[in-house]
């Protein structure tokens, strides 16, 4: 029998950043008309340098060398099938995936649409506050770009992580805002590729990317302060 649970696109939004779910990403991207209709919009917004080509369920099983199926949802079924994928058919899909531009940004073009955000230029005042808030609650990875803040400064941000193969991690990525004591913000964009560095190495890097930020806010003489109303009731 069918089965199912009711839900909310707050929620979904929620479980999509700050969980990492796949199946609410999904659900969004099939709201919004598909990966071409996000693409459309972003498109329309002017935000260059940003691809939405596919959803998760197809982007991650190509990656392994499948081709997505429905009975994929169960997760044994997938693991099974993933296990069934000769070596030689999964390194060349590893190989294809680092190269793929689809499903891909820019380090820039992805703080530019933060930036945007952040600024008030993308949503709805009340939407704005709403997402830096769900933002503003990932607990994942703290010891990347969060680790590097100064104290009185938050972040609102989302971290990412690819598999790996024979030793090198695709993208290990965290990007976000930056929320300064006076109102400011700022958004970095940290993208590693290909790397055999440590997880903890490549956390490091971005600690020590976001410390920049904050030395060169407070140096800066043309602060940007957004004053993002709290979405909090």
């Amino acid at each position: 029998t069918a089965r199912g649970y009711a839900t909310t696109m707050g929620d979904l939004v929620r479980r999509a950043l700050d969980d990492s779910g796949s199946a609410a990403t999904d659900i969004l991207i099939g709201r919004l008309g598909g990966a071409g209709g996000v693409q459309m919009c972003l498109t329309r917004l002017g935000l260059d340098g940003l691809r939405i080509d596919r959803d998760e369920r197809h982007l991650q099983t190509e990656i392994l060398g499948l081709e997505w199926r429905p009975e994929y949802v169960d997760p044994k079924l997938l693991d099974q099938a993933i296990e069934a994928v000769p070596r030689g058919r999964r390194a060349a899909a590893w190989r294809a995936y680092q190269g793929d531009l689809r499903d891909t940004s820019t380090p820039r073009a992805m703080a530019r649409l933060l930036d945007r955000l952040a600024a008030g230029k993308l949503l709805s005042e009340s939407s704005t506050a709403h997402l830096l808030n769900v933002l503003g609650q990932t607990v994942t990875f703290p010891d990347r770009l969060k680790a590097g803040l100064a104290p009185g400064w938050t972040i609102g941000h989302k971290t990412g992580t690819s598999g790996s193969w024979d030793g090198v991690t695709a993208a290990t990525n965290d990007v976000g805002v930056l929320h300064a004591p006076d109102g400011g913000a700022v958004a970095v964009a940290v993208f590693v590729a290909d790397s055999r560095a440590s997880m903890a190495e490549r956390a490091a890097v971005m600690a020590k990317v976001s410390a920049a930020a904050v030395e060169a806010y407070r140096a800066s003489p043309r602060r940007t302060a957004y004053r993002i109303r709290s979405a909090v009731p």
